[in-house]
């Protein structure tokens, strides 16, 4: 019987090891798993933090205390102005939506809410997707779906991603089903440069717009353009 004893002990101990090394080796890819995730997040981060910055504050510019004054110089104006106003104004709105895809895109969302601060991030986000859906305020409005839809037609489709520039975005708005997309925002602008009021999702954006900036920049270092974008 004691001769039978040592295969037995010599077993149970190679089956022990295995299932400590299986164990021991999911715990340490589990753990190299989450390590790469906090540095897909960080480098994501980093490397879009300054473009939505910059979109953000060249929209609420736009929309902002000026849009009156704005306005009246663009309906008053050549048209060359009212080209400008239509087309340059909506790329603003389009552009903010194709960085805020594009980071939805390449980020996790469940492991993007996880610290704090990337939650505080995703809820200025989502308010300001809010306020362009709100069905309440007028025109502008720009559904949720339609939000992603337009942010995934800006994206360049050739290399890495990144938004069209405006000029790329000005030639594929003669293709007339990318242009179909946009048709909507491009009558309300008329409509508003036309002479008809502000509507008041305006005030709600750009206030969701202005939370978000100083979200982004607290230390107030990343927008050295100042108010330049408002033109």
């Amino acid at each position: 019987m004691g001769t039978n004893v040592v295969p037995v002990l010599a077993a149970a101990v190679s089956v022990t090891g295995a299932v400590v090394t299986v164990l021991l080796g999911a715990i340490l890819e589990r753990r190299r798993s989450r390590t790469q995730r906090r540095v897909r997040l960080r480098h994501v981060a980093s490397r879009y933090s300054v473009p939505l910055l910059q979109a953000a504050h060249s929209l609420r510019a736009r929309l902002g205390n000026t849009v009156a004054e704005q306005i009246s110089e663009f309906r008053e104006g050549p048209d060359r102005f009212g080209d400008y106003a239509r087309y340059e104004s909506l790329y603003r709105l389009a552009r903010y939506l194709c960085i805020v895809q594009i980071m939805w895109r390449e980020v996790d969302f469940l492991d993007f809410g996880r610290r704090r601060h990337n939650r505080e991030l995703i809820k200025r986000l989502v308010a300001v997707g809010g306020a362009l859906s709100d069905r309440t305020t007028g025109r502008l409005l720009v559904l949720g779906g339609e939000q992603r839809a337009l942010g995934d037609l800006m994206i360049d489709p050739d290399g890495p991603p990144r938004c069209l520039t405006y000029p790329q975005f000005r030639d594929r708005m003669r293709d007339e089903r990318f242009a179909a997309w946009f048709q909507p925002l491009l009558d309300d602008i008329d409509a508003v440069v036309g002479g008809e009021p502000v509507p008041a999702r305006h005030a709600h954006v750009v206030k969701a717009l202005g939370e978000l900036t100083e979200f982004l920049d607290r230390r107030r270092i990343g927008m050295p353009w100042g108010d330049e974008a408002a033109g």
